[in-house]
This record gives structure tokens, sequence and C-alpha cells, in this order.
């Protein structure tokens, strides 16, 4: 489905130069009417303009732009739900008799996210400050509660994404103060110069650690020669 003309370049605006505040603020405005029916696609092309944005936004239109990128992670992951619903499935019942207990399977609660993520913003510009790492949604909200008691901007509305399970922290005009994340840890294949590396460095060693991302000098000057 075609964006409208409004959505090509940031309202049809090039990068090369800076776009009026009234320009952005229209921009804004025509993603958030258009959002709610837009696919998954176009919602992706939607969050990537506003991203690329997000450096010449105002205080308040940078709290609009952060509003709307929430609603537009929350409808692509509604529809990414709706696509993968699976069909209606007869009940599981445990088979009868010596040895098999009968079990509960409906009662069963579903299994809660191993961490959680909490991320503080700055409440003058509300910039990414720090990131957190808890067990448990109980310690992440406590560590959000201590971290806006003194603060001098406080929480008018508390959202919650029923999709992802994300909680926001907002103030009146819709800046984010903080936010929790539920997260599970990732385990992917480590290489073994990865894994070698990080024994090294268990050794005190970072030279192996090095080799692995600082590009060679003779690498980072090629890009400035051409």
């Amino acid at each position: 489905m075609p964006f409208p003309r409004s959505f090509k370049g940031a309202g049809g605006l090039t990068h090369s130069r800076k776009p009026s505040m009234t320009t952005i603020t229209d921009t804004l405005r025509a993603i958030e009417r258009r959002a709610d029916r837009a696919v998954v696609q176009e919602l992706r092309l939607m969050t990537q303009e506003i991203q690329a944005l997000r450096t010449q936004l105002t205080l308040e239109d940078r709290a609009h732009a952060d509003a709307l990128l929430l609603k537009l992670s929350h409808l692509e992951c509604c529809q990414q739900v709706d696509s993968v619903a699976p069909s209606p499935v007869a009940p599981a019942v445990a088979p009868a008799g010596p040895g098999f207990p009968v079990l509960a399977f409906d009662s069963l609660e579903p299994l809660q996210p191993g961490s959680y993520l909490v991320h503080f913003y700055g409440h003058e510009l509300g910039d990414l400050e720090r990131v957190e790492l808890t067990e448990s949604l109980a310690a992440a909200a406590q560590l959000v509660r201590q971290h806006l008691t003194d603060r001098p901007r406080p929480v008018w509305q508390v959202t919650h994404d029923a999709c992802d399970g994300a909680l926001s922290f907002l103030t009146d005009d819709d800046m984010i103060l903080a936010s929790i994340q539920p997260c599970e840890p990732r385990m992917p294949d480590v290489e073994p110069p990865v894994a070698e590396a990080c024994a090294a460095l268990a050794g005190g060693d970072i030279t192996a650690l090095r080799r692995l991302f600082v590009a060679p000098a003779q690498a980072r000057a090629q890009p400035l020669a051409a």
C-alpha cells in the first residue's frame, strides 16, 4: 500500500537541509492519522521516518514523536500477533489410570519473563540516560519509583502494552520518564575467536578483544582518502 505524498522523505524534504518546525509538526500529525489504517510495512517506514527527524525536533515535538513511536510499535505488535494466531485445538486430556494423575492443565499460569530492562530518560530533552537489568517486575517498578520520587517532573500517566508487556511512565505532555521492558537473555552461538578473546580478557589481556572490534589504522584512513 503506497504512502501518501506527505510521507516521502519527511514531508517531501531532503535530509541535506533542515525542515521547518511547522513542516515537522504537520508530518507527525499526518503519520498519526495514517497509522491506524497502515499495514506492518508502512508502520516500519513511519518509524524510520520519525527516527530520522528526531534530532531536528523541538522539545514539544520530541515528546509527540516519542509517544507516536510507542503507538506505532504497539500497532505493529498487534498486527503480528493477529497474523500468527493459532487455530483452536481440543484441550489436552491426561491419560487416566494408575500412575497417571489427572493434571489441571487449564489452571496452569503462563511463564513470566525472566528479566526486565528499566530505561531512564532525562527530564529536559527526553534522552536516554541509563538502563538497568532486574530479575522481577516488582524490582523494576521499585527502581522507577526511587528514580522518580525526587525528580521535578511528576508522572501523569502509566501505559501498559498488552502485546509485549512494556510499561511507560509519562509526563502531562507525553514525555517518557521511564519504561520497563520484559526481556529474555539471548544465547547466540559463540564463534571461537570471540570465546578465546573473552577468555584472554578474564586473564587480564584485552589485546585479542581489541583486534576483533577495532579496525586497523590503514582501514580507518581509507574513507578519508576517498
